[in-house]
């Protein structure tokens, strides 16, 4: 996708800029960009400063790169080897970026969706994506782009002529969801979801639910609010709008009354998947979902309610559904050596773990076991010990056939599945993904279900890895086993 190409006297008056080398006339850019390694041709660069890097002393290297103009803090004033590229001084690189995205999305005539939560947020902005596609072009978050500068990003990359913008949003602190939310202007604004993901920043629950109910003050007039069912928390954030236009979805099978889309029934179908059966409005609706879990089910719910606010056809944004594409290792079922193997391992909280635990306890009913590779959840506060105490517990409870856990604070993972009654030589200890993984299949056999799951910092993907070459070895030995069975059993045959 090309970025939409815009002049460089835009830039400068949105961005409340002054030039201190200076443009022609008619020079544009396309685009924006932090890192000078990924600068696209004629972005621009913003020469903003993290703990680590300072993007002022990257500026040449981002003009070498094809950038068509650096945006400078003001008082760090031209960078060297910048004599013929234009330089743009503002006060603060990303406030630039954030009125830059606000003056696009004032000239953006499509509709535009919002989306955070505390878990599957990315999942659920994929499938709304893949849910409008059907009814015109769709620019969506790229990447983890859902922060103070990945939104705006995502709004400078995209085309300009698309009929929806599906933006996520996440934040650390109160505050940062309202800012990003009044940029995008959203004409439906979605909460997954509130669990215990921020805790260590924003204290409990209700600190976590009003920090992600911020989304909703940014929403256009008559702009609709999805929020879950049964989840009082976010009530006060959507107290402000009429029952027209805060809708509920549904959260478990069956629902109850009053709900945009009911799950009627949700039925596993291997690496292949689930088979959902939703009421949406009244009308029956079947999609054969390209993912496991009840909690998928739930967010491709949340895709078919979004679609319906924006006056499409469910059945038609049910089709979108069934060809989704998630990006790797968010709740990626795969079939390795005869079994399915949930690769899961971008994030996890407390909440995320148990709904996947219970998805392979569910897929593995009547074709095998459930095993479980778990590394460690990270920022969720001051009862971390206890929160995963309690994760090896509820694993033991729901009748996993064994864990191996990665990190520090998987030990207490560990401990409590121990305490819960699992079988100690079925609960292994490491710091290393590889190990884990080669441990914990030796104990599998076809038919088996294996979740791995962590938060990102876990880097469990490199247990997936593992598993991909081990099975993908011993197909090759079967492999060759079998050819050379045939070959001595068509000896001597004419």
């Amino acid at each position: 996708m090309t970025p939409q190409k815009r002049p460089l006297s835009w830039l400068g008056q949105a961005a409340e800029g002054q030039w201190l080398v200076p443009p022609s006339a008619d020079a544009t850019f396309s685009g924006g960009a932090i890192d000078s390694r990924n600068v696209g041709r004629e972005a621009a660069f913003f020469a903003i400063k993290g703990e680590r890097v300072d993007g002022f002393h990257y500026c040449a290297a981002a003009a070498t790169a094809g950038a068509s103009v650096v945006v400078v803090p003001t008082n760090r004033g031209v960078p060297e080897g910048m004599a013929q590229t234009p330089v743009l001084a503002v006060d603060d690189p990303v406030t630039a970026l954030g009125r830059l995205a606000q003056a696009a999305r004032s000239a953006f005539a499509g509709r535009v969706v919002a989306v955070t939560g505390s878990n599957g947020k990315t999942t659920t902005k994929e499938l709304i994506a893949a849910a409008l596609a059907g009814a015109g072009g769709v620019c969506k978050t790229p990447g983890n782009y859902n922060t103070d500068v990945g939104l705006p990003l995502t709004v400078l990359g995209a085309q300009g002529h698309e009929k929806f913008w599906v933006l996520e949003m996440a934040m650390r602190a109160r505050g940062e969801i309202a800012y990003l939310s009044n940029l995008a202007q959203p004409h439906v604004a979605v909460v997954t979801n509130i669990g215990a993901a921020h805790l260590e920043r924003l204290g409990s629950l209700q600190g976590i639910a009003e920090a992600k109910g911020e989304i909703f003050e940014g929403l256009v007039p008559e702009g609709v609010g999805l929020i879950p069912d049964g989840e009082p928390l976010l009530l006060p954030s959507v107290r402000f709008l009429p029952p027209s236009r805060c809708w509920r979805f549904g959260t478990r099978v069956g629902g109850g009354p009053g709900l945009a889309v009911t799950i009627l029934d949700c039925i596993g179908a291997g690496a292949a998947g689930s088979v959902v059966r939703y009421a949406v409005a009244d009308q029956p609706v079947l999609v054969n979902l390209p993912l496991s879990g009840l909690h998928n089910a739930i967010n491709g719910g949340i895709a078919l309610a979004v679609a319906v606010a924006l006056g499409l056809d469910p059945q038609a944004a049910a089709r979108g559904l069934e060809q989704v594409e998630l990006p790797p290792h968010r709740s990626r079922p795969l079939a390795l050596g005869q079994r399915v193997v949930l690769d899961d391992c971008y994030n996890a909280n407390p909440s995320s773990m148990m709904a996947a635990l219970v998805t392979v306890r569910a897929g593995a009913k009547g074709s095998g076991r459930s095993f479980a590779i778990l590394g460690d959840m990270l920022e969720v506060g001051q009862s971390e010990v206890a929160m995963h105490e309690e994760l090896g517990r509820k694993a033991a409870e729901a009748g996993l056939a064994g864990i191996a856990t990665v990190g520090p604070l998987s030990k207490h993972v560990a401990s409590g599945a121990r305490a819960a009654g699992m079988a100690a030589d079925r609960v292994f200890e490491t710091d290393d993904p590889t190990e884990a993984a080669r441990t914990l299949a030796a104990w599998t056999q076809p038919g088996d279900w294996i979740l791995v799951k962590a938060s990102r910092g876990g880097r469990l993907e490199r247990a997936v890895t593992a598993l991909q070459t081990l099975w993908a070895d011993s197909a090759t030995e079967d492999q060759s086993e079998n050819q050379a069975q045939a070959q001595s059993e068509n000896q001597g045959k004419v």
